[in-house]
């Protein structure tokens, strides 16, 4: 499941909403067991950018498909 691991992307809130807002994300990746408020935020640039946003299970399985040992609430594909 390291289906993150070669593509262009950034990992994490900060960095992707700055992707985003800067029209660098082509889409975001959002793992369902990130805190509320955290994904509203997401949700709401992206929305806003007209950014696709795919949803996986958990913060574990988004880092491993990263390519982290650690888990990522959000990493967005980036041109």
């Amino acid at each position: 499941m390291n289906q993150f691991v070669d593509v262009s992307k950034v990992i994490g809130m900060k960095q992707t909403l700055k992707a985003v807002k800067e029209e660098k994300a082509l889409k975001v990746v959002l793992a369902e067991d990130t805190d509320e408020s955290i994904k509203k935020s997401i949700v709401d640039c992206c929305n806003d950018h007209n950014v696709p946003i795919e949803r996986v299970e958990t913060k574990v399985g988004l880092g491993k498909a990263g390519g982290i040992d650690r888990g990522a609430a959000v990493i967005a594909i980036i041109k």
